[in-house]
């Protein structure tokens, strides 16, 4: 997967609307200013040397050169030459935690989808689908009603069992009082997971069987903690200690807010703490999560006689609503499960039979009230943006609209999409892109062929066959189209304006039941189920796709053929590549070319294959942040490299493409630009912290001097002596 997804706050509406009428200020006068130039004769051009001078042309200079630091050495920190330009320009937002060249297209689509989402509902043009999601967000656009039902609407839940809290006692009258004789872990886990999508200790979901990926089938895996990463819980540092402490008073504040006696929560509040941190001492750490260790399938009938202590029928019979999917009523004990962390299940269950059932009642509630939080009145919003300050470092809210954007988009992706698509999808990218994969293909076998010496035959037959048979997706699946389709998909939603938190506790119970439609039926292969708005490219290994939906393919990631080739190979040419490798890397790789978990490697290459990607291991590792997956952005570059110089040699018989006006840049050099400008980006301490922990891959300006100095076409293209930091010569890293 590329850019990494932060749904952090973000600023007022006021402040958002000057960003980005600055922003696009800025641009016009950049743009203005080199037709200026241009026109003057001011910026000098190499008289035996041919220049593109369209507007587009001109557009891409002007964005080129307002990115760089040009006081710079390229071969000494080719990062900070090609983004710190762009970096000093677009500041933090106060209400985000980084913020880089992802974010700000991201803030693009989401501008985009409320313009579409603010158009009066037209009875004759929007499908019922458009006009739910148009009702969803008035309403939660709707601030007055909010406000003036403020605590209300989760006063409500918490008055019903299995939401009674046991902090709040009897202080919202006698009806909302816990009992502790009443209380059930299997109901209690089971309502949050199948009414609210919200999995505590336990993880339960519909995906393909990795051996047999032709059929879905149930997977138990441990859940996530309220804090983003395990080791919040167990460090000992400065950090992880004020972040433990601010947690903690956020949800003694929290239960005060909703009628808590001060003491008595921050005694109940207390224990909670200590339970998450010993579930976070059992959690298996991600280093341990391999394919081959997950996979452990069984019926229930095992898995209930391997954990005695759990109904594991019973609370899987309470999640899955047979009211929706009557078929799936004869659940029973021979029903196949995939148990991906039986050590952990087993560690939970000792832990949870010693602890206090009131515990472990605040505990399940208090997840539940943070996942409704942002969807009551501001008071309890500002308390959390106090503990937002401590963990992200951000200071204000995000706009209204940006949050009610991010919540149709999230709970309607299919009907949100259609919308964006037709408004803002170009068909003919479709073309270009197909241009973009196949020469990545080619790219990819012709290094595995011609370059790749420590692969045995064998694996190298498979591997081809594999790099064959990957299908590429993109914009968005067909069957978003079909409005029939996805006004049935959606037909029990019945949103009102007036009823924001009723509507979203609906969208909740549509999200936690989607999965299992799934449950038992064939996967369809060739469809994908991506978002299009997301902004993101992603590689499945169950159905060896790689998918690139319409929000991803947008400047300054993909070019049109109005513009030079080498910004599109650089910029989404390389992540086409990265996706591709993702199939091939250390986790990809165990995946045949039919998506099953099969062992195609002999062992001769396998041990190839590690000792080769310890060089990179080392080498990322001098760095002060690093992450897995390494050589997959290595791989991409040099993939994306040779398919754009082949479509140099072949589309335009070896000549050079015409140079860009005002740089002195040849396009071998702007495909390693475009490269670096797509990942601009900086972070606040606190967000650093973060992606250290969590995040997916390397930070930015590693990905880019890690690959870069690892490759001789970069280093020829800058003439880097021997011995600069972007010129590793003989100590240069390479597995594809």
């Amino acid at each position: 997967m590329e850019g990494e997804a932060v749904p952090e706050a973000r600023s007022s509406a006021g402040k958002a609307t000057r960003v980005a009428l600055g922003l696009f200020i800025g641009g016009t006068v950049v743009l203005g200013t080199t037709l200026f130039l241009v026109s003057q004769g001011l910026i000098k051009f190499h008289s035996k040397q041919q220049y593109c001078l369209t507007s587009e042309c001109i557009e891409a200079a002007a964005g080129i050169l307002s990115k760089l630091n040009q006081s710079v050495d390229p071969c000494e920190d080719f990062y900070r030459f090609a983004c710190e330009g762009w970096i000093s320009t677009h500041p933090i937002p106060e209400d985000m935690a980084n913020y880089g060249v992802y974010p700000w297209l991201r803030h693009n689509v989401d501008l985009k989808l409320k313009a579409l989402l603010e158009k009066p509902i037209s009875k004759r043009r929007d499908s019922e689908a458009v006009q739910k999601a148009k009702v969803l967000y008035a309403s939660c656009m709707n601030e007055n009603k909010i406000e003036k039902a403020d605590v209300k609407p989760l006063l409500s839940l918490l008055r019903h069992s299995p939401f009674r809290w046991p902090v709040l006692e009897s202080n919202i009258g006698p009806e909302g009082l816990w009992s502790e004789r009443r209380f059930s872990l299997v109901q209690a886990l089971a309502t949050l997971r199948g009414q609210h999508s919200t999995s505590v200790f336990i993880r339960l979901y519909v995906a393909a069987d990795d051996k047999v990926s032709t059929r879905y089938i149930l997977k138990l895996d441990q859940a996530s903690l309220s804090l983003a990463s395990r080791e919040d819980y167990l460090e000992n540092t400065t950090e992880a200690k004020s972040y433990r402490d601010a947690f903690l008073q956020f949800m003694v504040d929290t239960a005060v807010l909703l009628g808590a006696n001060a003491s008595r929560a921050e005694s109940d509040m207390k224990s909670v703490l200590k339970l998450e941190v010993k579930i976070a001492e059992i959690m298996i750490p991600y280093e341990n999560r391999t394919s081959e260790t997950m996979y452990n399938k069984m019926n229930i009938s095992e898995l209930s006689a391997m954990i005695p202590q759990f109904d594991w029928l019973g609370y899987i019979k309470k999640v899955i609503d047979t009211k929706l999917y009557p078929e799936l009523k004869d659940i029973g004990p021979s029903e196949d499960v995939i148990v991906r962390v039986p050590q952990y299940f087993k560690d939970l269950f000792r832990i949870l039979e010693n602890e206090r059932k009131k515990t472990l009642a605040n505990y399940l509630v208090w997840r539940m009230v943070y996942s409704r939080l942002f969807n009551l009145s501001r008071r309890f919003q500002y308390r959390w943006l106090e503990f937002s300050r401590v963990i992200h470092g951000t200071t204000t809210l995000m706009p209204q609209w940006d949050k009610c954007v991010d919540l149709v988009e999230s709970a309607l992706p299919y009907a949100v999409g259609k919308m964006f698509v037709r408004a803002h999808f170009q068909e003919d990218k479709k073309e270009m892109m197909e241009e973009l994969t196949e020469g990545i293909r080619w790219a990819f076998i012709d290094m595995l062929e011609k370059e790749n010496d420590w692969m045995d035959s064998e694996t190298k037959r498979k591997a081809h066959e594999k790099a064959k048979a990957v299908m590429a997706k993109v914009g968005y699946p067909p069957f978003i189209m079909n409005d029939t389709y996805i006004n049935e998909d959606i037909k029990t939603l019945k949103f009102t304006e007036s009823d924001y938190f009723g509507n979203v506790l609906q969208t909740r119970k549509y999200a936690a039941q989607s999965d299992f439609y799934w449950l038992r039926k064939e996967v369809p292969k060739t469809e994908w189920f991506t978002s299009p708005t997301t902004v993101n490219a992603f590689y499945s290994a169950t159905t060896n796709q790689i998918r690139f939906p319409a929000g991803e393919l947008q400047k300054p990631f993909f070019w049109g053929t109005e513009y030079p080739r080498s910004l599109s190979y650089g910029a989404i040419g390389v992540i086409v590549g990265h996706e591709f490798t993702h199939g091939f890397d250390s986790n990809g790789r165990k995946y045949d070319k039919n998506g099953n978990l099969d062992p195609w490697w002999t062992t001769e290459s396998e041990e190839k294959f590690k000792e080769k990607t310890k060089c990179m291991v080392n080498q990322y590792s001098n760095y002060y942040w690093k992450r897995a997956g390494l050589h997959v952005y290595n791989g991409g570059l040099r993939e994306a490299f040779r398919a754009y110089r082949r479509w140099i040699r072949e589309k335009r018989g070896g000549e050079e493409e015409p140079l860009l006006p005002g740089l002195e840049f040849t396009h071998n050099q702007l495909f390693f630009l475009s490269y670096a400008h797509v990942r601009c980006n900086s972070f606040r301490p606190e967000s650093a912290r973060e992606q250290i922990h969590v995040g997916a891959h390397s930070p930015p300006q590693f990905r880019v001097i890690g690959a870069m100095s690892n490759f001789e076409e970069f280093r020829q293209a800058f003439r880097c002596p021997p011995n600069t930091t972007m010129n590793r010569g003989a100590e240069s890293c390479r597995l594809w």
